[in-house]
């Protein structure tokens, strides 16, 4: 299974329990809450 996250865009390729695993995985470290939109947005970085 193959992921990639940029700013803009959300491309994942696999078979359905894959993609499923990954989101679970993603709910469990962004919360539940969290869209797959959101996942998107550019996280602001401190200096």
């Amino acid at each position: 299974m193959k992921s990639y996250r940029t700013e803009t865009t959300l491309h994942i390729v696999g078979k359905a329990w894959q993609i499923q695993t990954l989101l679970r995985q993603w709910q469990k470290e962004y919360g539940p809450t969290a869209t797959i939109a959101s996942l998107t947005v550019p996280k602001k970085v401190q200096i």
